[in-house]
């Protein structure tokens, strides 16, 4: 069922929603109708209705009244035996992509939430990726490539034979050594077509600007020679940009998971705002040791106007190998970057890892919200991401404004504020009820009061008989002995070094 427009209070890190202005609200046996009337007037309450073959009431709060404060007060009302929130509900959108229970990222990142506001085709957004290329005929990117030829910014034309490289030139949409095919599933996979992986943005569609000769690549993508230069990615931005705004294309999200150690060169820094000023929002990895530059990201993340993207692993936690530095802690975020599931040149599906693969995952984030918010401007887009984000106790030169979180930078892009939100302390499941059928995986968020080490997630039945302990944020609703458990509600304890949570999962088989 749909909520009415207006009525959504948007809360937790996955989160619920609950309806503001409202409860439910459950008397003492022997309650009349009139004292409850009688009762929650005294207290500046309305009695709304009787909830049909329960004892339940619903209950209108005092106008303004944020739903936790409400629950507080309905406390102290006599009579009142329990409280919750009205939850809302809506049609879950969960993809048919079979390899999704193994992308861990996606549930930490809390994606499965945020689409259930935008996938991606509220309005167009295209990815470019400024890479080694995409293979043009991988299953589960073929049908997002607006071209079937890439956009070849011919490295090093310049310099060895003095030809002006002013613009790409059209190239057989191949990837030079399987990086960008990586980069492109993670952003933007074909999603919900039973086949293969999910992409962040379902809807977005992608663009191959390759900045990489095959000739340069031979022997893969850590090859020596396998290298591109500022010529070359000035006009990937500036072919970006061109793309920005058009019919075929849209929005454009430009990501550059490549990496110099060097401050940020001027020609590049100069095609960067002439882009993002054009509204072309840029997310470049943060380099992977030992190629950090000192105390900063690589380039061309450190530029001004771009969004750096450090990595974090599946335990939630920074990547040893992620680049530090002040550009994270002003400007960027961290997101899965660790052994993240992604297609591969060989026309299926390979675990990679790297700033590489994180800065794809926030890209694809950027695109969401530039198609559920296509009058943003970079800088509101950057924002919104920052301040969905979750810290993961690591410094801001590590992390920046935290692990990503796609719900809530979502809400945030909606609402533009998390001034109201409830449910931010107790851990949630989401989605709940879970459908293993359906879903194979049900993710956990905690609070941020409960954000520290030592994370830990134990299930019990009702009756406190112990199911299982879980490593990370997921649960496949399988026991210790890998049996399916029952249809039933169960109990999860999270325990972290600065508390103790618990909440409650329905499972339906």
């Amino acid at each position: 069922m749909f909520t009415p427009t207006g009525a959504r209070v948007t809360s937790g890190p996955i989160s619920y929603e609950v309806v503001s202005g409202e409860a439910m609200v459950r008397f003492s046996s022997g309650t009349t109708v009139a004292e409850k009337r009688a009762r929650l007037a005294a207290a500046g309450m309305t009695f709304a209705n009787e909830v049909s073959i329960t004892d339940w009431t619903r209950v209108l709060l005092p106008t303004g009244t944020p739903v936790a404060q409400g629950l507080d007060a309905l406390s102290f009302v006599p009579g009142v035996a329990e409280s919750a929130p009205n939850h809302a509900y809506r049609p879950v959108r969960s993809p048919n992509d079979p390899l999704l229970n193994s992308q861990y990222a996606l549930s930490q990142v809390s994606a499965l939430a945020a689409w259930e506001y935008e996938i991606g085709s509220s309005n167009l957004v295209t990815v470019a990726v400024g890479d080694t290329g995409i293979d043009r005929t991988h299953p589960d990117l073929s049908a997002k490539l607006l071209l079937t030829t890439s956009q070849f910014c011919d490295p090093g034309a310049s310099k060895i034979i003095g030809g002006d490289n002013s613009a790409c030139v059209a190239q057989a949409a191949t990837d030079a050594c399987g990086h960008g095919t990586s980069v492109a599933g993670v952003a933007a996979a074909s999603t919900d077509n039973g086949a293969g992986i999910s992409g962040m943005s379902w809807g977005a569609r992608l663009v191959s600007l390759k900045i990489f000769r095959d000739a340069d690549c031979v022997g893969g993508c850590s090859a020596g020679a396998c290298t591109t230069d500022d010529q070359a990615v000035a006009d990937a931005i500036a072919a970006a940009q061109a793309l920005h705004n058009t019919a075929a294309h849209g929005k454009i999200v430009l990501n550059l998971s490549v990496g110099g150690n060097t401050a940020c060169p001027a020609v590049v820094q100069a095609a960067v705002t002439a882009a993002v000023a054009a509204g072309v929002v840029i997310v470049a990895s943060a380099g992977n040791s030992p190629a950090c530059s000192g105390a900063n990201v690589n380039s061309p993340a450190r530029c001004v106007g771009v969004i750096p993207a450090a990595a974090t692993t599946s335990s939630d936690q920074v990547a040893s190998y992620s680049c530090p530095g002040p550009e994270l802690a002003s400007f960027g975020v961290a997101a899965p970057g660790s052994s993240v599931l992604s297609t591969s040149n060989d026309g299926g599906t390979a675990s990679v890892t790297g700033t590489s693969f994180s800065a794809p995952m926030v890209s694809g984030l950027a695109a969401l919200v530039y198609s559920q918010k296509p009058n943003f401007t970079p800088a509101q887009i950057q924002n919104a991401i920052r301040a969905g984000a979750e810290t993961i106790g690591a410094s801001a030169n590590s992390q920046g404004a935290g692990r990503i979180n796609a719900y809530r930078t979502l809400r945030y892009a909606v609402n533009g504020t998390f001034a109201g939100f409830d449910g931010e302390l107790k851990p949630i499941a989401f989605p709940n009820p879970f459908k293993p059928s359906e879903i194979g995986t049900v993710a956990f968020a905690i609070p941020p009061s409960l954000n520290g080490a030592r994370l830990g997630i134990k299930i019990y039945t009702l009756d406190g008989t112990f199911v299982r302990e879980v490593n990370g944020l997921s649960w496949n609703g399988k026991n210790t002995e890998g049996n399916a458990v029952a249809s039933g509600t169960y109990v999860f304890v999270v325990t972290t070094s600065a508390g103790t949570g618990s909440g409650r999962l329905s499972v339906l088989r």
